[in-house]
């Protein structure tokens, strides 16, 4: 048995904090463990540019590779002020995790830049963009390790960084990244992807527990792309939602809110609330406690917390952001009888469909936007039945489930390649 670990603070202890216990239910051997408890490889560099001032400035970049034992390594690049070592490190595991939830024959990775990209600009952020891919082309690459777009990056971004490895390594080379604008290798259906994935597990959920949509009541935490478009797949359906916020602040009407509307607001203020939203200001801690059915965090990680979880009315949390609740939080919501779908598949459709914009630049093909939907949902079916058939055999949380297949799956790869005896 792994020894206890203290309460978790950092990103990286909360999810040693979960791999341990999962290692634990899998009963695994000392020489899995050791296999995953660590990244494979730590890439750190200082990348430097001249600011348009003509000043030359440094920053702090990373490229973690935690597993590659079922594919290349995957996972974005951010470009933030907190992006350091251990926020990264953590960002990788779980990638590793997400990519074998969903099945896909791909590893987990994390790339980032200690910047603050509002403060660049264009010319500077492309400087960044192409510093970053030269001090990091020898250890990424299509066979290798395929970066993508995270927190403060764009397709743009993604284009500017193939341009700068075919310069330095291959003089094609479509599949080394994705997110990429369509014009330049990317894939369709890749904007929505996210909201997607999460939209199909949440159907499944309604499916399987024979709820009725008309009846739901969702409250959406975040209305960056993901939450928006997620607010406005639900709305579609016919789902209630009763409440939406940004960074600012949100909204919130018992009887539904317009996410289009909404959205046209967001436009014109800058913020979801207006004259026009129709609906109650409130901060996004209410948001978290408001009554509801479904809980949607789609912002910012450890919303969910000690101070909060013991508030939450929410039947059902599906995280769409990542690591929105902490290993502590989690604890309660359980007692509580809250069924949490973990990050690790709930926001799986972004890395999913980075897989096919993946497939797609190996093969020379272009899939339409039905036939990128279709495989988007027949995967995701897939892994939320496999989550919630391992949940019910082991009478356990769909996170500590999720994390038994994502980590049960990559042992297995590591047993036939013989990294494990």
């Amino acid at each position: 048995m792994a020894p206890s670990l203290p309460t978790a603070h950092t990103p990286y202890q909360r999810f040693q904090k979960n791999l341990a216990e999962v290692m634990d239910y899998l009963e695994l051997s000392a020489a899995e463990r050791k296999l995953l408890d660590r990244p494979q490889l730590i890439h750190k560099k200082e990348i430097s540019i001249v600011r348009d001032n003509g000043k030359k400035q440094t920053f702090p970049a990373f490229r973690i590779q935690f597993n590659n034992a079922r594919g290349p390594y995957k996972g974005g690049i951010r470009f933030h002020p907190l992006a350091d070592e251990d926020e990264v490190k953590a960002l990788a595991a779980l990638m590793a995790i997400k990519t074998a939830v969903v099945g896909i024959p791909m590893g987990g990775a994390k790339g980032g830049v200690q910047c603050n990209p509002k403060e660049l600009s264009r010319k500077e952020l492309e400087a960044v963009s192409r510093a970053y891919v030269r001090a990091f082309a020898d250890h990424i690459g299509t066979d290798i390790d395929v970066p993508a777009p995270d927190v403060n990056t764009t397709p743009e971004i993604m284009a500017w960084m193939r341009d700068e490895f075919e310069k330095v390594k291959e003089p094609y080379a479509p599949g080394m990244i994705t997110g990429k604008p369509l014009a330049y290798g990317g894939s369709l259906g890749r904007d929505t992807a996210t909201a997607r994935g999460g939209f199909f597990i949440l159907n499944e959920l309604v499916k399987m527990e024979k709820l009725h949509k008309k009846k739901l009541k969702v409250a959406v935490q975040g209305f960056g792309n993901a939450g928006a478009t997620m607010a406005r797949f639900l709305h579609e359906a016919g789902f209630t939602v009763v409440a939406v916020s940004d960074s600012k602040g949100g909204i919130y009407n018992p009887k539904g809110v317009d996410p289009v509307r909404v959205g046209k607001t967001k436009e014109e203020t800058g913020s979801v609330f207006g004259k026009t939203s129709g609906g109650k200001v409130i901060t996004n801690e209410e948001l978290l406690e408001l009554p509801c059915d479904i809980l949607i965090p789609a912002a910012l990680d450890n919303v969910i917390n000690v101070g909060n979880a013991k508030n939450i009315k929410a039947k059902y949390i599906l995280e769409l952001a990542n690591g929105p609740t902490t290993p502590e939080a989690d604890a309660i919501l359980e007692k509580k009888g809250i069924v949490v779908i973990p990050d690790v598949l709930a926001n799986a459709g972004g890395v999913t469909v980075s897989y096919f914009e993946w497939s797609q630049g190996r093969s020379g093909e272009q899939w339409t936007a039905d036939d990128v939907d279709e495989r988007l949902h027949r995967i995701m079916h897939a892994s939320y039945k496999a989550v919630r058939d391992e949940a019910k055999k082991g009478k356990i949380s769909h996170r500590m489930a999720a994390f038994a297949v994502g980590v049960g799956r990559i042992v297995e790869t590591m047993r036939v390649r013989g990294w494990v005896r």
